[in-house]
């Protein structure tokens, strides 16, 4: 399509623009996910004066996620027969919440899961977002079209498995 739209088209550099988007995203970049839950926690002692039921809950959680990669890793070996190398991982990205006054560490803890787990670090922060165009992207069809703020995330971080912070999500109740 692009070739054959002429380069003196509006068109055009719609169409040039979302073609250099994609292809400068992180298709086959993926960070290691490494859970050691001894590393973990001296990060999180290091990182964190404080908060030990913080802490806790967060080893509990990583040793969970370690459990279950360790599980699928085993059952998909028991099922490999044709010798691919395929990353195994253990679903979809678990959502963890953090709830709290400003100040106390929210954005803190998750540079330091993202560090404990060897993974690169994106905070997104929504409280200027007026609509959910501005998160999920807008349409190709529209003039200046932008990609959302997660897909730039990937973008930024050059991996397409980042610890993703969406911060400020209590001011997006301005809009739906």
């Amino acid at each position: 399509r692009l070739e054959r739209t002429s380069p003196q088209s509006a068109e055009y550099q719609v169409i040039r623009t979302f073609l250099e988007w994609v292809t400068e995203l992180p298709w086959n970049e993926r960070s290691e996910e490494k859970i050691d839950l001894a590393k973990a926690e001296e990060i999180l002692h290091d990182d964190h004066y404080g908060l030990e039921d913080v802490k806790d809950r967060v080893l509990e959680f990583l040793a969970v996620r370690k459990l279950a990669l360790d599980r699928a890793a085993e059952s998909e070996d028991a099922e490999k027969t044709d010798g691919s190398d395929e990353i195994v991982s253990a679903g979809r990205g678990p959502i963890l919440l953090f709830v709290g006054p400003p100040g106390v560490g929210k954005t803190s803890i998750a540079q330091s899961i993202a560090r404990s787990l060897g993974r690169k670090y994106v905070r997104i922060s929504l409280g200027g977002a007026r609509d959910e165009a501005d998160i999920r992207g807008h349409r190709r069809t529209y003039v200046g079209a932008m990609p959302g703020r997660i897909i730039q995330g990937m973008r930024q971080a050059k991996s397409k498995n980042p610890v993703f912070l969406l911060d400020e999500v209590d001011k997006l109740g301005v809009s739906f």
